[in-house]
């Protein structure tokens, strides 16, 4: 699941006992945020620390920024003095919840989202970094129960219907799943990610027809968007189209040809009617995964006879 972090403006924060250089400076550092300028409100926020290093929603913000750019030390020397000097800001303790979640530190970041969401209970936010804390340590029933929770504060998120119907997909619950996609194309017509979740979850529940539909209509929308691709290549395949799903195929390897998946269902379908070309997709396939070699070599050892071509074919189809 994604975090999502809250950043402050002069209308989330009281300022007490700052200079007004200081307080300047940060409503100029908001504005170029608001304007896309990034690194001219990190400039100042380098700024008004120096001066003042105990300015609360400058360290928070620059603690954002720090993890944005991936200077992580950083950005958690910041989070740390912020909360030695207010703790109960709920922002701060989302956004640390966040952070340690991205760091691969969930039971840290649930100390801090149990506490926002404690001083809190409203705050939606928090509930959809919690549910990312949970579903990190699989317990998807909790992250489930708090992406509800945050749909019912606020309806019109989208983002926590998102992150729901993802959650609902990894649970193999593909009818709810769907649901929530259905909602949140409704809303938002034109963005290829939903259609490439939704029709992920129509393939699971084996509305294949449909499911082409919408990995179409993900590369439509974005022509560069490989797992989309490689999706639809699948479906082609499964209808028995494998000169549709050898050109997707190919087409992806020209944006990424590092994505293995596409080397190896290449040779899949190649395997009938050209092993030798089979192969060469194998060995590409060994040679960009080589945790996986065995397998990659056991195909290759089938290429050598017709049954284990047939073999390989068969079981791609009902497995992909």
């Amino acid at each position: 699941m994604k975090r999502y972090l809250a950043l402050l403006t002069l209308t989330l924060v009281l300022l007490t006992g700052c200079g007004n250089k200081s307080e300047r400076q940060f409503k100029k550092a908001v504005r170029y945020n608001a304007v896309g300028d990034t690194t001219a409100a990190l400039r100042l926020y380098n700024n008004i620390l120096r001066d003042e290093p105990d300015y609360f929603p400058a360290l928070l913000n620059r603690a954002i920024f720090n993890e944005t750019i991936g200077e992580f030390k950083q950005a958690e020397a910041d989070y740390k003095r912020a909360y030695s000097i207010d703790p109960s800001s709920p922002e701060l303790l989302n956004n640390m919840g966040a952070f340690y979640t991205a760091q691969k530190q969930p039971y840290l970041a649930l100390v801090y989202l149990n506490r926002a969401i404690a001083i809190n209970q409203d705050y939606y936010l928090a509930y959809v970094n919690r549910a990312a804390a949970y579903s990190a340590i699989r317990d998807y029933d909790e992250a489930l129960a708090d992406l509800n929770e945050a749909i019912s504060i606020y309806p019109e998120t989208l983002l926590a219907i998102e992150q729901r119907a993802v959650l609902n997909l990894r649970r193999l619950r593909p009818l709810e799943a769907i649901e929530d996609f259905n909602r949140l194309i409704h809303f938002s017509p034109y963005e290829a990610k939903h259609y490439y979740y939704r029709g992920l979850a129509l393939k699971s529940s084996g509305r294949y027809g449909n499911a082409l539909q919408d990995f179409d209509t993900a590369v439509r929308l974005n022509p560069r968007y490989v797992d989309a691709l490689y999706q639809r290549a699948v479906m082609h395949f499964k209808n028995v189209d494998h000169y549709s799903a050898l050109g997707d195929l190919n087409t992806l390897k020209t944006i990424n040809n590092k994505y293995v998946p596409a080397y190896e269902l290449s040779g899949d379908i190649l395997a009938i009617e050209d092993p030798v070309a089979a192969t060469q997709n194998y060995l590409a396939a060994r040679r960009l995964d080589p945790d996986n070699s065995r397998r990659y070599n056991a195909k290759i050892a089938l290429m050598r006879t017709g049954a284990g071509r047939e073999r390989v074919i068969e079981r791609t189809f009902w497995e992909s």
